[in-house]
């Protein structure tokens, strides 16, 4: 046996390299994936943002048009104001939507009425909605604005008669004026807007049937009653009327 000294086998400085750099590969094919994998997380999260926000507009203009009301109202010079108004915006030309609705919620128990006065308009790219806090206004009536959607390039807005006809705006110029016209609400309404992420919407809306009787109480109330407070014409709104000709129920007095 030989008595000479024993050698220990180890890792060469060039295995060390070869290591060294295969643990640097796989750490950066690591990090490349778990960061694709968070930016693909978070323009998903950011896709569904806006979905969300596009799905919260449509909804919000449907519920507007699904409780709209023939009630007129007067503006803050007393004039008088139709229930259901196409028009343009004097600023800038852009079609905007005024209208009378109903089911207003009033979780607080405030002294108002359920019906709410809206705007639906284009402002500087971005869909707005306006409400005031009375129907008929005062001269220091201010709407309350709420940003609805953002990246709108452009909308358009044109509204169905009873004829089939599509019209411009509202009411038509065909209606003349009178009494009728106050309450005239038409029969559908199509909303097309130019989003910059989702290009071209469309969105047709039939509106619900008035019954005539509410008609004629919504346009006799602004004639007879001019500009009041909330209050008078919630008792109106929750009130029935019987038809002409119709029999009408007997009172306590009468029954005795």
């Amino acid at each position: 046996m030989s008595g000479g000294p024993r050698l220990e086998k180890g890792f060469t400085l060039l295995e060390l390299l070869i290591a060294i750099s295969i643990f640097a590969v796989l750490a950066l094919g690591t990090y490349r994936m778990l960061n694709s994998v968070l930016r693909s997380d978070e323009a998903t999260r950011a896709q569904e943002q806006r979905l969300r926000e596009l799905t919260r507009a449509f909804a919000a203009f449907e519920r507007d048009l699904l409780q709209v009301s023939p009630r007129p109202i007067r503006d803050q010079h007393g004039d008088r104001r139709v229930a259901f108004l196409g028009e343009q915006e004097a600023e800038d030309g852009e079609p905007a939507l005024e209208l009378t609705r109903s089911g207003w919620r009033n979780p607080t128990g405030q002294p108002r009425s359920q019906l709410q006065r809206v705007r639906w308009r284009l402002a500087g790219g971005t869909l707005e909605r306006a409400y005031w806090l009375v129907l008929d206004q005062a001269v220091d009536s201010k709407p309350r604005v709420q940003r609805v959607l953002e990246g709108v390039q452009k909308m358009q807005l044109r509204y169905l008669d009873k004829k089939g006809v599509w019209q411009p705006q509202w009411p038509p110029a065909s209606a003349g004026t009178g009494e009728k016209v106050l309450a005239l609400l038409p029969q559908a309404v199509e909303l097309k807007l130019e989003h910059a992420g989702y290009g071209e919407l469309t969105r047709l809306l039939r509106l619900p049937d008035a019954p005539p009787s509410r008609a004629a109480v919504g346009a006799q109330g602004s004639d007879e009653e001019g500009p009041q407070g909330q209050e008078g014409q919630e008792g109106q709104e929750g009130q029935e009327v019987a038809p002409e000709g119709a029999a009408q129920p007997a009172t306590t007095e009468q029954a005795r």
